[in-house]
């Protein structure tokens, strides 16, 4: 399978001046504050693999990478984010751009082993996690005990391995767990490449956190919180319409990637990946 050409952040220190620019975060030196403040303004860019899916689409075995510049483009036009894969490194891009000292870490979820990335981060003597593929729009401490109302980091000293919970109400799940080690960008590439094959990509899913709460549209399932549960279930109405009432998105994109949803089944099932039953 053809490789992308090797990621480096510092072919994209363009796309990370043009986000600070747009956001309007100041330069300044270093501190968890500015971070926090890139966060923030981060967390604007919502999870989502609606483009993922265009961008494979008839570009099955190259350039199918969303980089820094096309990433903040397509916010810019179309409100759009990305997965794990592409918002980890657009955020790492702007941390070595802002001369910040972080690393890519990945984690293994439910659905098997280095599926999620994530960023360290070492500031004032202190180490803390970055994540935008779960829109934390503040740094997690990793040695905190307190933290924000639905995130706990606990660490596990026996395995050395730590796993982010997130609570709703009494409700706690796991999300991932991980081994505090770096990963290297040529391994970050690798594990980037297989994740266009996976099971969830034969899906349309979407997810964003801002000051009304958190939402999370997998296909024709929605779910919204607020201070206390909105509406959890199935809708009737087409997801280009719910992609656009919650989260800006164009109709015509959710439409395209529908399309694309076909067209990348048919690949994927020719090829040997593993695909949904039924199909």
């Amino acid at each position: 399978m053809f490789m992308e050409a090797r990621l480096d952040t510092q072919r994209h220190m363009d796309a990370a001046e043009h986000f600070l620019e747009t956001f309007r975060i100041d330069s300044q030196r270093p501190s968890i504050e500015h971070v926090a403040k890139i966060l923030t303004h981060f967390s604007k860019l919502p999870y989502e693999n609606l483009s993922k899916i265009i961008k494979l689409n008839h570009n099955w075995r190259s350039k199918h990478f969303r980089l820094p510049d096309e990433v903040v483009s397509d916010h810019e036009r179309f409100k759009l984010g990305g997965t794990c894969f592409s918002l980890t490194f657009l955020l790492k891009t702007i941390l070595d751009y802002a001369g910040y000292d972080s690393h890519i870490l990945m984690a293994d979820m439910r659905s098997g082993k280095n599926t999620h990335c994530a960023l360290t981060l070492k500031q004032d003597d202190k180490e803390y996690l970055l994540d935008p593929g779960y829109l934390l729009s503040r740094p997690l401490e990793m040695s905190a005990s307190n933290m924000p109302n639905h995130v706990s980091l606990i660490h596990n000293k026996d395995e050395n391995r730590y796993s982010l919970w997130t609570s709703s109400g009494d409700q706690k799940k796991l999300r991932y767990s991980f081994i505090k080690i770096p990963t290297g960008m040529s391994d970050f590439q690798k594990y980037w490449e297989k994740s266009f094959h996976w099971m969830t990509m034969h899906g349309i899913c979407l997810s964003k956190r801002d000051e009304n709460g958190f939402i999370y549209l997998h296909n024709h399932y929605l779910k919204r919180e607020g201070s206390d549960l909105i509406f959890k279930g199935k809708f009737k109405e087409e997801i280009s319409d719910i992609a656009r009432k919650y989260f800006n998105i164009p109709e015509d994109i959710v439409k395209k990637a529908e399309i694309a949803l076909r067209d990348n089944l048919v690949f994927d099932k020719e090829s040997g990946y593993r695909v949904p039953k039924g199909v």
